[in-house]
């Protein structure tokens, strides 16, 4: 399968190639990882950098270093070639019936809380789907996504970095939550209100105190952290 790049035909093959030497910086391991003698490792990348009329890779000692041009391709690439390696899933399902595989990351509360749900009405539809959940922070489920290890994620953001694409978006709301003698159990209470106020807050590393955090510092309101709650 090729793929064509500013009137060149790229060798998926040996974009394959220069993936596991960008990533393992010698010929001898990059020809172990995909099955290949160091010579047809070589060989490779020399048809794909006179196809592209770039040099990829420098030499030094017994590494194979990127060049500028080497390491712009491995950035784009991560998108291509995830998106070359799925279309013949996306025939196939096409062809015979939605099945093969879903990969989902999911930040904590959305695997507690959202996907539950979701998940058991599409299992009902697409019973022939085997899905696979990975649960953790969003940071780290966007850069797996963005690594291609997931179809799809759901996270608690504000915004997804760039390469990603936000397909939809779930509401959610953060409640403040008191004791019923607290002052500021009241009908209507000012971000000002709480500045200096003592609070219970979720852990360092959780998406919902991050975005608790961030709205206090945009109000500039100073408060102190009695204890996480895991």
């Amino acid at each position: 399968m090729q793929t064509k790049h500013s009137g060149t035909l790229l060798d998926l093959e040996h974009l394959r190639t220069f993936q596991a030497l960008a990533g393992l910086e010698n010929f001898s391991r990059a020809g172990e990882r995909i099955g290949l003698s160091q010579p047809a490792v070589s060989r490779r990348i020399r048809l794909l950098e006179e196809s592209l009329g770039l040099r990829l890779f420098e030499r030094v000692g017994r590494r194979a270093v990127l060049t500028s041009a080497g390491r712009t391709l491995r950035a784009r690439l991560e998108t291509l070639m995830r998106e070359a390696e799925a279309l013949p899933r996306l025939l196939r399902d096409l062809a015979e019936g939605v099945q093969g595989e879903l990969r989902l990351g999911a930040c904590i509360t959305a695997a507690n809380a959202v996907l539950p749900a979701i998940l058991g009405l599409y299992r009902q539809r697409y019973p022939n789907v085997e899905l696979a959940l990975q649960p953790g922070g969003s940071r780290d489920v966007l850069a797996a996504l963005r690594r291609g290890e997931l179809d799809v994620a759901f996270v608690a953001a504000e915004s997804v970095p760039g390469g990603l694409a936000s397909v939809g978006e779930i509401p959610d709301d953060i409640l403040l939550i008191g004791a019923p003698d607290h002052p500021l159990c009241r009908p209507r209470v000012k971000a000002s209100d709480l500045q200096g106020c003592d609070f219970i807050q979720r852990e360092s590393s959780s998406d919902t105190r991050s975005l608790v955090v961030q709205w206090f510092e945009k109000n500039e309101i100073h408060v102190r952290t009695l204890m996480d709650v895991w």
